[in-house]
């Protein structure tokens, strides 16, 4: 089933939503993205509150998903190694917490912990800047990936016109084994020609046709 539900029946997603799960084909690599909204943070005590350290009860069930999650991928990691993984969505907690170390292990790469320290925050509460949405990759796609978060939302109020209280994370992932300068350049031969401006076969007018970023 594509797309499809993981493990739907399942009580850890109880009062929480169940991950979703679709595979792309994208310029011909196929792609697989499991899409995750983790319950929340509510009932936890504040970071900066009068117990410390703070009583994170809602963490139990958060560890429990990204543990399922971890093995999910595992499998599809054991069926293909190079298999191109994506696991994103407002995860609820932040980048050194259990939950993403879970989700991790060794199977999937945080880019949001890529990026400078002053740089990580999609949301703000009671004053305190933070991440709560993450974008995960295969580890074998993490030196082709980079990430950028868009600080849109969570730095203004309703009254400014913000869309959401959360920010927007982004990745661009080249999906040609980090090449991104197509090996077949055009050339003099009818082997490597065909009638469209002199391309290589497999490109388009703009050069893109055959699925790397540029070509000769």
């Amino acid at each position: 089933m594509n797309p499809g539900r993981i493990d739907p029946q399942n009580p850890i997603f109880d009062d929480t939503r169940k991950p979703l799960a679709a595979e792309f084909v994208f310029k011909g690599h196929e792609v697989i993205v499991i899409a995750n909204h983790f319950n929340s943070k509510g009932g936890d005590d504040p970071l900066f509150g009068v117990t410390q350290p703070p009583v994170l009860d809602s963490e139990v069930q958060r560890i429990e998903i990204a543990r399922l999650l971890n093995d999910f991928v595992a499998g599809i990691h054991e069926e293909d190694p190079k298999a191109n993984v994506v696991v994103l969505g407002d995860l609820n907690d932040f980048e050194f917490s259990k939950s993403i170390e879970v989700l991790e292990n060794g199977q999937l790469t945080n880019m949001v912990e890529t990026l400078p320290e002053g740089e990580r925050f999609t949301y703000n509460y009671q004053g305190n800047s933070q991440v709560l949405d993450h974008i995960l990759v295969s580890n074998h796609l993490a030196d082709q990936t980079e990430a950028d978060i868009i600080n849109i939302n969570s730095l203004y109020m309703e009254e400014h016109g913000r869309a959401s209280d959360h920010d927007p994370v982004m990745v661009q992932i080249h999906l040609n084994n980090g090449q991104r300068q197509c090996p077949d350049f055009s050339g003099n031969g009818p082997e490597k020609q065909n009638e469209d401006n002199g391309k290589h076969l497999g490109h388009d007018k703009k050069g893109k046709a055959c699925g790397y970023d540029k070509a000769s």
